[in-house]
């Protein structure tokens, strides 16, 4: 269970599992970990308030009686995160209060209570960040010694939360990016020098942290990684670090953390959490925040010195919160899975839709660049013109057409080799003046988000060669062909090194992939070219080399073995997919809108009834959840009349097969 590294020593620890309830032991646990270097100055201590499983009172104070002592201004901070809000939670302040974090520890050390979500400031993280000049609190940035302090909970979607789930409200949430990511990315640029985890009381159970079910396991861990904080919980709690996506994340990302772990690291014994098949089907739905949302905010509640919830909401809430409390056995986790289950495939028969017919509706991603471009040497992109030359040398032995714009291809190692192309009437000096090569990847069809980062210094033109830059560059795109994504298939994001070639009568763009983050592309490598063409227009070119991974409910197919099938299919899926493309560079060239696409949810949009009518609706109807207490399919008195859902869909509810009309 422990990983490699992670070992009790007499030397100095990374980490120590403190046991028992005596804050001296605590205490000097905390000193032990606190880095050497000078504490005073003003400390900051984010703490986890989300009722109803705030951090410990007797915990943080302790962090601050040390703090205190040391010479440090504390200050206990906090955020609302979209899921409190949902809940009926307004200030952190109140929070605060309620968890016992009233300005004062039990030793009369003063401290300020204060929320992250004001006086924010750009963060600074590098343009390969998700983060980059996102709103980040002052406070938290500017601290000489930050702390986090998470609270030991199962997880319906991540089997367990502790300290990296604390971190994400050390910035406000940022729309469209994957909390994994966005946890990664604070532990880089505004991580804490301390971490703590709060288990004198775990709650366990299928959703501990919604869902309270406590434990006494008398115990806290003091560690100088958040992440080593995290995979030291997983192992008192018994369950893979990597189940947690916010560990499996931090850990693929910046390496597993090694380190000195000193205390007893016994699992505790007791503590339920849900059932994998639970575990599955709420990740399926949690793929969508919005339904996410809905999930978090109707198990339990109502949370003390919450506001009312709305109707739809407060009827939801007791049959949710009982399918969810069962779920922690084989028998009982059946009705979540099939309530859940059917809520998943209604949202991924939206997203189908979207994928395929209405384009307008795809949210767009933010992610971060999901590599380090230094590690590739400038050799890595200065040799890419030789590296694709080899493409080039096999899609120029394929037959020319009549048609200027034909797809030339074949397949060499089961990777498709292309090449399109189109004449634009569009003067070339023009043309490259307002449409970039640099950006052309971000240009092409289906673009649903990305990050591109310039690598180096531009190398200007010399001896009447091309000028040239480096870059480096992700890619998020819809899933190829679109018609894929009825069969599971996952966007394509790729990570790529580029170079910019820029001559008096050809600019081209030159990439190669170098990882896929989601398994989505072995290959995905090519050219954008911009000549010069006769007259005043401006040849196009792309060429390329993919392999993209099929869903799982494909692989065994084998298209390329029926090649009377497989080549009407490749052929009018790579000419959809350029002519898009290729109207994309035009309408950017004229200066219209092209992009595919909506903004993704903003975390502070209100709760969406109609999604929580739509799960009502499963439950009443499909399941055989009872009448909800003589409800019945009547809609809760005063809730909203039935309307889309947030695919756009409107959801009807029929006579059942053998049922009177």
């Amino acid at each position: 269970m422990w990983p490699a590294g992670l070992a009790e020593t007499s030397d100095p620890p990374d980490a120590i599992v403190v046991r028992g309830r005596d804050p001296a032991l605590l205490a000097a646990a905390v000193r032990r970990v606190l880095p050497p270097s000078p504490l005073p100055g003003t400390a900051v201590v984010l703490v986890r308030l989300s009722p109803p499983t705030p951090v410990s009172a007797t915990v943080v104070h302790v962090v601050v009686d040390v703090l205190v002592e040391a010479g440090c201004e504390v200050a206990v901070a906090g955020l609302l995160t979209s899921r409190d809000r949902d809940r009926g939670h307004r200030e952190v302040g109140a929070l605060a209060h309620a968890a016992g974090l009233t300005g004062t520890t039990d030793r009369g050390r003063s401290y300020a209570v204060i929320d992250l979500a004001e006086d924010l400031v750009p963060s600074p993280a590098p343009g390969t960040s998700a983060l980059e000049a996102q709103p980040v609190s002052r406070a938290w940035l500017t601290a000489g010694t930050r702390v986090v302090v998470g609270r030991a909970v199962t997880d319906l979607v991540d089997t367990y939360a502790g300290c990296l789930d604390a971190l994400l409200r050390a910035a406000p949430e940022v729309a469209g990016c994957e909390p994994a990511d966005v946890a990664v990315e604070v532990v880089r640029h505004l991580g804490p020098h301390l971490a703590l985890l709060d288990a004198l009381s775990t709650s366990g159970g299928a959703d501990g942290g919604r869902l309270p079910d406590v434990t006494e396991t008398d115990t806290v861990v003091v560690a100088r990684d958040p992440v080593l904080a995290d995979i030291t919980l997983a192992g008192l709690l018994g369950v893979d670090p990597s189940s947690s996506s916010l560990v499996k994340g931090a850990v693929a990302a910046i390496g597993a953390p090694s380190g000195t772990l000193e205390g007893d690291h016994r699992p505790f014994r007791g503590v339920a959490r849900a059932h994998p098949l639970a575990v599955r089907a709420v990740r399926r739905v949690a793929r969508d925040v919005r339904l996410a949302r809905v999930l978090s905010a109707a198990t339990g509640g109502p949370d003390a010195g919450s506001v009312r919830a709305d109707p739809v909401l407060a009827a939801l809430r007791p049959v949710v919160t009982e399918a969810v409390r069962a779920a922690t056995d084989p028998v009982g986790q059946a009705g979540l899975v099939a309530l859940l289950g059917l809520a998943a495939t209604l949202a991924a028969g939206g997203e189908t839709w979207a994928a395929t017919m209405d384009k307008s509706r795809v949210e767009r991603r933010v992610v971060s660049l999901g590599f380090d471009p230094g590690v590739h040497s400038a050799a890595d992109y200065d040799g890419l013109p030789e590296e694709l030359a080899r493409v080039d040398a096999v899609i120029d032995r394929l037959p020319m057409s009549d048609d200027p714009d034909a797809l030339r291809w074949c397949l060499v190692n089961g990777a498709t080799l292309f090449e399109v192309r189109r004449l634009v009437p569009g003067d070339f000096d023009a043309w490259v003046e307002r449409v970039d090569v640099a950006e052309g990847i971000s240009l092409m069809a289906d673009y649903i988000g990305g990050r591109r980062v310039l690598v180096g210094d531009a190398v200007p033109a010399e001896g009447g060669g091309d000028a040239r830059q480096r870059q480096a560059e992700r890619n998020l795109y819809l899933p190829q062909p679109n018609y894929l994504a009825a069969w599971g298939g996952e966007p394509i994001d790729v990570c790529k090194i580029e170079l910019v070639e820029r001559g008096p009568d050809r600019h081209r763009l030159l990439w190669r992939t170098v990882s896929s983050p989601n398994g989505s592309a072995v290959h995905d490598d090519g050219t954008l070219t911009f000549d010069r063409a006769g007259g005043s227009g401006t040849m196009v070119t792309i060429r390329g080399r993919q392999l993209f991974t099929l869903p799982t409910a494909l692989e065994a197919v084998d298209l390329p073995s029926v090649p009377e099938l497989h080549r009407p299919l490749l052929e009018e899926a790579y000419r959809r997919f350029f002519t898009s493309t290729f109207d994309n560079l035009e309408a950017c060239f004229e200066g219209r809108e092209h992009r595919i696409g909506r903004p993704p949810p903003d975390p502070s949009e209100p709760l969406l009834t109609e999604s929580v009518r739509m799960l009502v609706d499963a439950l009443t109807s499909r399941i055989g959840s009872g009448d909800g207490g003589g409800r019945g399919g009547a809609q809760p008195a005063g809730a909203p009349d039935p309307a889309l859902d947030q695919h756009g869909f409107r959801h009807v509810r029929g006579t059942r097969a053998g049922a009177a009309p």
